[in-house]
This record gives structure tokens, C-alpha cells and sequence, in this order.
């Protein structure tokens, strides 16, 4: 009779610790080990015939060409990683560069890994989605610019810019900077339009030089360009936490008083807003709202044939944080 194979048999055939075996089965994002040691991992299990009703009951998530300790998707990760667990599935993640080698990899990476589906973002371009289509695997794309023919769940970018703006509005301000990324990339294009929409509404001017952009998304140089062209402006809009940390430490560095000189608020939610002193106040798509990427990747799994569609994350939340308050305008004595 054939002996059942434990993980603890794996470990002993391949020289690793149970702790190791048990990491390369789970592989939440917060996992140490390597790639190549999971794969070597599976395959062992595999060659041992080692059962496991939950191995192949995995959900990939993938970052492509954006730092692994970018804040924007560490936070993203947690969220989907519960909404993950809910259906009963575990989360894989890799993240990979645009580098062919890693392309490479990540082929390898699904063939071993047997995920019954992907989540995908991040710097994403048509050649790394003919590569992932390949693979055969059910996928939906979040985020990123939109891509004809496939399953894309976005998250409403203009109607978080006008969201903020509007509030920073019914606060007082007009002076209203927006502090942005390239306008190479759509998300930044739409932050730009609900911006202006939330002025127009109000019947207040846009004035184009309170429209600033960087290419690297820093917002410390851009609040330091603002204070060498002296250009005047009461609050600003950042188009992601990262640009909004940036200005913050730069106007801190000034003896410049957040928020009783300058209100600031960003979009996303991540640990910087918590990291920062004054907390970050932001706009952000809705926990609720992103268990959908995962409730929509169960649908194109179960139906695979079902119409391509674009799937809008709407429902808006505000974290106060410290960075926001009313205009105080000065005193006439």
C-alpha cells in the first residue's frame, strides 16, 4: 500500500525546514523565501505525489514593472488578499520588471503554481498581456490604462480628484493646486479632468499654472518649483500619497504649517497616511468596493466566455486625517 506523503517528507527530500514547505504552499505576499525555492518546492510535491486539496486552489496577484514596496499596492495586496481567503482560495504574488528574463519567469511562475486565476497590475503594456494570455489562465487586469477586449476593474480616478477637490472647496479654497504624475499615463489624465470639473462646477478659473507635473512623481520638487515661481495657492490636490508625502515633507522643511497655512489631500489609501505627521487626509475607492476585482476574477473563472467588460470602482471614502482644514483668511487688523 502506498504511504500517504506529509509536508514534513518534502521538507527531509529537499534538505528545507517544514516552516519552508508550509510558506511555499501558502505564499501570502508577506512570505521570505524565493521564487526559485517554491518552484522547487512544488515540483518535489508534485514528484512525491503529495495531495493537497488547497495546492491548486490559488489566486495570483501580479505586479508588473512597479517597485514590490510601492505603498499604493502594499495596501491593495491586504485588501484583496481577505477577499481572496473569503472564496476559499490562497493568494500568490510575484512582481516582475519589464525585463524579458522576468517575463520569463513568470510563465514558469504559473506553470508551477497552477493558479485557477490573476489579478494583474501596475505598468502594464500590450506585450506582457499577449504573454500572460497565453498561459491559458483566466486573468483580470486592475488598474493600469484600459485594454480593448479584456476584463479591466478600474478605479474611478476622476471622480476621486473631484471628490477632493469639491471638498477642499466647500472649505473655503480656491486657490486649489493639483499635484500630479505624467500625462503620459491615463490615470493622471483623468485626475486632471475631474479636477477642472470640480472648479468649472463652482465657477472658479483654472488657472494652468496651479497645474503641476512630474514625470518621477515628486512632490517635493514640485511644492519647491511652487515656492520658487511663487505661484500662491491655499490647498492642493495630490494625485496619490506618494506625491503627497513628498509635498508635506517639503513644506514642513519651509516652516510652512499643514494644514493652518496649506491643506493637502491626496488619493489612495496607504500606510503612509498613518507614517505621516500630520496623518494624510485622502480620498479613496472603498474596501468594499475592491472586493469586487476578486468577486469579478470568480466570474471570469467560472465563465471564461462571458462578455469583456470595464468594471468602474465608484464609492468614495474620505480619511480625515490632519492635512485638511477650513481657509483662515487673514486678519484685516
Amino acid at each position: 500500500m502506498m504511504m500517504t506523503v506529509r509536508k514534513k517528507d518534502i521538507a527531509d527530500y529537499l534538505g528545507v525546514s517544514r516552516a519552508t514547505v508550509s510558506m511555499a504552499f501558502n505564499n501570502s505576499p508577506s512570505s521570505t523565501i524565493s521564487e526559485e525555492t517554491r518552484a522547487r518546492i512544488l515540483q518535489a510535491a508534485k514528484e512525491l505525489g503529495y495531495k493537497d486539496t488547497n495546492l491548486n486552489s490559488n489566486i495570483a496577484f501580479i505586479i508588473y514593472n512597479r517597485p514590490s514596496n510601492d505603498p499604493r499596492y502594499l495596501h491593495d495586496l491586504k485588501v484583496i488578499e481577505r477577499s481572496v481567503r473569503e472564496y476559499h482560495y490562497h493568494l500568490l504574488f510575484m512582481n516582475i520588471s519589464s525585463h524579458p528574463s522576468e517575463k520569463l519567469s513568470l510563465l514558469q511562475f504559473i506553470k508551477t503554481s497552477e493558479p485557477k486565476g490573476l489579478i494583474i497590475t501596475g505598468d502594464l503594456d500590450h506585450e506582457i498581456i499577449s504573454m500572460i494570455k497565453s498561459a491559458g489562465v483566466p486573468y483580470v487586469i486592475y488598474g493600469g490604462p484600459i485594454m480593448e477586449e479584456e476584463f479591466n476593474i478600474l478605479p474611478d480616478h476622476k471622480k476621486g480628484a473631484y471628490e477632493a477637490v469639491k471638498y477642499l472647496i466647500k472649505l473655503g479654497h480656491k486657490r486649489i493646486a493639483l499635484f500630479n504624475g505624467s500625462l503620459d499615463f491615463e490615470v493622471h489624465r483623468l485626475a486632471v479632468d475631474g479636477y477642472i470639473q470640480a472648479l468649472e462646477e463652482h465657477g472658479l478659473q483654472i488657472d494652468k499654472t496651479l497645474i503641476q507635473i512630474s514625470k518621477e512623481e515628486d512632490g517635493y520638487e514640485i511644492c519647491g518649483r511652487m515656492t520658487a515661481l511663487n505661484i500662491e495657492y491655499s490647498a492642493a490636490y495630490c494625485a496619490n500619497t506618494v506625491i503627497q508625502f513628498g509635498v508635506l515633507q517639503r513644506l514642513k522643511e519651509d516652516k510652512i504649517q499643514v494644514p493652518l497655512e496649506k491643506s493637502l489631500i491626496g488619493y489612495g489609501y496607504t500606510d503612509l497616511n498613518h507614517i505621516s505627521v500630520p496623518a494624510l487626509t485622502s480620498i479613496y475607492v472603498d474596501w468594499l468596493e475592491k472586493d469586487k476585482v476578486v468577486s469579478q476574477l470568480i466570474k471570469v473563472i467560472n465563465n471564461p466566455n462571458r462578455a469583456k467588460e470595464i468594471l468602474y470602482l465608484s464609492e468614495m471614502k474620505l480619511f480625515e486625517g490632519e492635512t485638511v482644514s477650513l481657509l483662515i483668511k487673514p486678519s484685516l487688523s
